[in-house]
């Protein structure tokens, strides 16, 4: 208790705190100060600490590995700077405790999305009618060139049948 304490934990915030890791009495004492230091190591101020392990409770019971880790992939799957991985964890310290899973399969959304718009923009132009203006003829909007299925981009957007796109495709 008096550990929690010295890292800026309040008394009225202790008791949600152990409520939700009551393991950390499991932690050796030694472990836990460990940890903080290699937090402070990575420039984190003893009130980003406090802030981490008030929002994610069990932020302490993770290895300086592990932790190391999930920094590291953070910045590196956001190509993130050191600075701005670190403003993110004292903000979402969850992102380092929880699974890396749903975030996994976010940035896989992302970047699926990202490659079809470029696969679409890209036969669009193959075929002239990659036309993003509003105020002139064969206007095409983003939400339409995002959103609708392959079929339907195929015979309403690009004028082509599905099997020219996927010719297309395999240039690529």
């Amino acid at each position: 208790l008096l550990f929690l304490k010295d890292l800026g934990l309040e008394d009225n915030q202790l008791g949600a705190f152990l409520t939700k890791n009551y393991a950390i009495f499991s932690e050796d004492l030694e472990n836990l100060q460990i940890r903080v230091a290699y937090l402070q190591s990575k420039n984190f101020s003893k009130a980003d600490i406090t802030q981490m392990v008030r929002n994610a409770p069990f932020l302490l019971n993770f290895s300086v590995e592990r932790l190391d880790n999930r920094l590291g992939f953070f910045q590196k799957e956001l190509q993130l700077s050191v600075k701005k991985t670190r403003d993110l964890v004292v903000r979402l310290p969850r992102l380092l405790t929880g699974s890396l899973e749903p975030v996994k399969e976010n940035m896989k959304v992302f970047n699926t999305r990202l490659f079809k718009i470029k696969e679409r923009h890209q036969f669009l132009t193959y075929l002239g009618r990659a036309q993003y203006d509003p105020a002139k003829p064969n206007y095409i909007s983003l939400d339409k060139l995002v959103s609708i299925p392959d079929r339907v981009f195929c015979r309403e957007i690009a004028k082509a049948s599905e099997k020219d796109f996927e010719k297309f495709l395999k240039t690529l």
